[in-house]
């Protein structure tokens, strides 16, 4: 018996006619038409990239505006954290992605804006313990302190996912390479996306009555989002204080 594939069309094709013939109804029934049919189809093209790449192709679109605005928040929150213990072992360590300047995305990606590191130290000093910031941490900072058995509590805050964190846009740490006894600690915040599969570093280093304490999502989640959580836990805090 001759086999037969089963003729379908994508969806996609048929909006693609549609526009098509749209735009062509345009040219041939509208004053200026060409000129016209060109602009609907830029608008329509600017619509699909935005769906299809969502915030990757904003931040090109906008690239010059966007390097702006990074710069100013990466000297807006490197003078805000000065007032406070930089480079320093204390109970609680928060390493900062910071921008590679010699990447793209150093200057069209940010890692997080102020208001989002002015609602964690308003968390860290609603714990009653002494924090530090590692603003522009090498991967032998992250190891020193997570060797440090006197730094209880680490938070990685920017990029990342369940297994990894972009200490900077061309340097990232995976997780897994902490997975030894040497490095436990009693809280990990890992301040960034996450994703279903993977081990995280608070499964590795984190005693399993305590994970979840840590600040920890597998899921994609955003500035606002973070800072809502931040908030809950200062509420949570005062409250036992």
């Amino acid at each position: 018996m001759e086999s037969r594939e089963t003729l379908k069309f994508e969806p996609k094709l048929f909006v693609a006619i549609i526009i098509g013939a749209c735009l062509l109804y345009v040219v041939l029934t509208q004053d200026h038409g060409i000129r016209l049919a060109l602009s609907l189809y830029v608008y329509i093209v600017l619509v699909i990239s935005t769906v299809y790449f969502g915030r990757q192709f904003l931040r090109i679109m906008f690239a010059p505006l966007m390097s702006i605005i990074i710069v100013i928040v990466h000297f807006q929150v490197k003078r805000f954290i000065k007032q406070f213990p930089n480079n320093k072992p204390a109970d609680i360590v928060i390493f900062l992605a910071h921008p590679d300047w010699r990447t793209l995305e150093g200057w069209i990606k940010p890692n997080y804006l102020k208001y989002e590191i002015v609602a964690l130290v308003e968390y860290l000093k609603s714990t009653g313990h002494t924090f530090s910031f590692f603003p522009h941490a090498t991967f032998s900072d992250v190891e020193k302190i997570m060797r440090d058995t006197q730094v209880k509590e680490v938070g990685f805050y920017g990029h990342g996912n369940s297994h990894e964190f972009c200490l900077s846009n061309d340097l990232t740490i995976f997780y897994c390479d902490f997975n030894s006894q040497q490095y436990l600690k009693q809280y990990v915040h890992q301040f960034h996306c996450g994703t279903r599969e993977g081990k995280s570093l608070v499964d590795y280093v984190v005693p399993p009555e305590n994970r979840s304490k840590c600040f920890f999502f597998r899921k994609s989640i955003t500035g606002p989002e973070i800072v809502k959580d931040l908030k809950q836990r200062i509420k949570q805090n005062k409250a036992l204080a």
